[in-house]
């Protein structure tokens, strides 16, 4: 009985630190993706109203932060476009500032600035999914 019992909290005390292990790095301590947000729009696009949304958010990398953005796809369908870093920022607030606008055009997708450092996307790669 004291070997089953010696097994059994062992077992339990493993699993608790595998656990607190994995807890880590998947952001559930600490900030998570949707908290790094920093816009986010929807815009229509060929195949409907509001078909398209654009989330811009900032990835910690050292002391500065990579800014992103994704094109959702049809909302609920989990299909995106991933547009990569779209520029490179020192604090949240200068990514706002500087990416924090979007702007759906008929000849796309615009994040920022476009005369100064801002990104664009085209309409025709936008809607390249079907």
């Amino acid at each position: 009985m004291k070997k089953f019992l010696f097994y059994y909290i062992g077992s339990i005390v493993l699993l608790g630190i595998g656990i607190a292990t994995a807890w880590g790095p998947s952001g559930i301590f600490g900030e998570r993706a949707s908290d790094r947000t920093i816009a986010m729009s929807w815009g229509d696009g060929k195949y409907g109203k509001n078909f398209y949304g654009a989330r811009v958010y900032l990835v910690p990398d050292g002391s500065e932060y990579s800014v992103q953005a994704r094109v959702l796809i049809g909302p609920g369908n989990g299909m995106s476009h991933d547009c990569g870093e779209i520029g490179r920022v020192r604090s949240a607030q200068e990514g706002i500032d500087r990416f924090g606008t979007i702007a759906w055009e008929e000849k796309g997708l615009t994040i920022g600035d476009p005369a100064k450092d801002g990104f664009q996307l085209e309409r025709k790669r936008i809607e390249s999914h079907r």
